[in-house]
């Protein structure tokens, strides 16, 4: 293997990663139930599934204003 080919290997491997979006996070979640990939991906990744898992929370247990979560009926309480 010529020294040309192994620079252009290494300059591949060692850029960085392009940033996560929240659909690729999800699939890999979805399909793994864990992100994998470089430390520069996943974090970022983390992050994101983070963020929109307490978006969700907060959208289906909103509290009303004594306290209480409002989203639950008589039946589950």
């Amino acid at each position: 293997m010529e020294v040309n080919e192994v620079n252009r290997r290494l300059q591949i491997a060692l850029r960085p990663a392009e940033p996560p979006t929240l659909e690729e996070v999800l699939e890999q979640v979805s399909t793994y139930g864990v992100l994998r990939g470089p430390v520069d991906w996943v974090f970022p990744g983390w992050i994101a599934y983070v963020e929109y898992a307490a978006e969700r929370i907060a959208e289906t247990f909103r509290l009303s204003e004594g306290g209480g979560v409002s989203s639950l009926t008589s039946e589950t309480r």
